[in-house]
């Protein structure tokens, strides 16, 4: 039970931290590598800004191998991990449409979170912007999609 606790802080403190790493790093001390992903420069299936993903796909794994067999860090990178399959999901299958291309999400929350992300990308230099997180919706973005039910 202790170690499902764990999984889920490690899920929302990510949520948490991306948030922040967002504004702070991806938008500024490393937004020529995030730039990629906000002014598409290429036709090809990758961009820069996916070597954020190796970054935390890393610390993931890094964390859960340091804590075999049974450490906490396995819970807290395994938290981690389960963020970043249902980041991957959610930004790049169903938001970007990448890979794997789902339904653009018309109603509920993932049309919530659909519409924060686009809020987001009407930014195309960095010192601007709104919605840095993810799953998190901020409420003016809920109460845009009740709208256009």
């Amino acid at each position: 039970m202790i170690n499902a606790l764990i999984v889920v802080l490690g899920f929302v403190g990510m949520e948490m931290f991306t948030n922040v790493f967002h504004r702070i790093v991806m938008h500024k001390l490393l937004w020529v590598l995030h730039r990629t992903h906000h002014v598409r420069e290429s036709d090809g299936p990758f961009e820069w800004n996916d070597l954020f993903v190796l970054f935390f796909t890393t610390s993931a794994l890094g964390l859960i191998i340091a804590g075999l067999p049974d450490g906490i860090t396995v819970w807290i990178g395994t938290g981690i991990a389960l963020y970043g399959i249902t980041y991957f999901v959610v930004h790049d299958m169903v938001i970007h449409r990448r890979f794997i291309r789902m339904p653009k999400p018309t109603s509920g929350y993932l049309h919530a979170v659909y519409r924060a992300h686009m809020a987001h990308h009407r930014h195309t230099t960095n010192d601007t912007g709104e919605a840095y997180g993810l799953l998190w919706v901020p409420r003016k973005y809920w109460l845009s999609t009740s709208k256009h039910q």
